[in-house]
């Protein structure tokens, strides 16, 4: 099986002027450790050979190792943000009535900590890749990749200013923006193959994490705030395709032998 080209030192430029600040990189680290814990994961229950086992058993332990050390230095610097907190209940109490799930006089009951720690955590996710792809649109010189990272941006942008109003309604506090963490540097630190093709990556992502809040929400407007969510990026991420096309950036993965044609 041929190797694929994947990315290589030419997509990177050392000597390019920093287009983000320490702090920045640090919550980058710490937010792209966690998917990494959660994709070793999927890729070790699914792999039978042992040396592939192995190789994912080895990536998650190095993982959360750094998962371990970015969420120290993030404490430690007085960066890291909670969830917003919640009193401890004396005791455990059932759902007794359909108003718990639906709204159906207009008055919609407190979000419960389950809703919004999911919505905490994807308006974290969301902070960072709105920063992430307006420094990215910041040095591009490409007209379709501008015009692919402005609409990223209108979508990180959407996505934000609901889900930080759900948390506003509430009195509870909303993750920082990072877009301040850019510098004014209009040098890019790696090809534009790279910048697009992580853009789309934290897209695709997001559009997993929008489904698990969805189907964990027994508020029915959380539901469908995450529900729209997941449609918005779903057309970023068409977009992302048909740029990717275009540019010739998407390698074929290997596929299943057409038996009309072998016969």
């Amino acid at each position: 099986m041929e190797v694929p080209i994947g990315f290589t030192d030419k997509d990177v430029n050392l000597d390019a002027p920093p287009l983000f600040t320490d702090t920045f990189w640090l919550v980058y680290i710490h937010e792209m450790t966690m998917h990494g814990l959660a994709g070793y994961s999927i890729s070790f229950s699914v792999s039978a050979r042992k040396d592939i086992r192995d190789h994912y058993y080895q990536c998650n332990i190095d993982a959360m190792d750094l998962y371990n050390k970015s969420i120290e230095i993030l404490i430690s610097k007085g960066i890291y943000q909670r969830s917003p907190y919640f009193s401890k209940t004396e005791r455990g109490h059932s759902i007794t009535e359909w108003g718990y799930v639906m709204d159906l006089f207009g008055d919609k009951r407190q979000l419960n900590s389950m809703e919004a720690g999911n919505v905490y955590f994807n308006l974290k996710k969301s902070i960072a890749a709105k920063a992430l792809v307006n420094g990215f649109k910041q040095v591009t010189k490409d007209k379709d990749i501008h015009s692919f990272m402005e609409e990223c941006l209108h979508t990180t942008s959407k996505n934000i200013n609901i889900f930080s109003s759900l948390l506003q309604q509430e009195n509870l506090q909303s993750p920082r923006l990072m877009d301040a963490e850019i510098t004014n540097s209009d040098v890019a630190p790696f090809s534009d193959k790279l910048m697009v093709f992580h853009a789309g990556f934290l897209f695709h992502l997001a559009t997993t994490y929008y489904a698990a809040a969805m189907i964990t929400s027994m508020r029915i407007d959380v539901a469908g705030h995450c529900d729209a969510s997941i449609l918005r990026d779903l057309k970023t991420i068409s977009s992302f395709g048909r740029i990717m096309i275009k540019k010739g950036w998407i390698e074929k993965l290997p596929r299943a032998d057409d038996r009309k044609e072998l016969s």
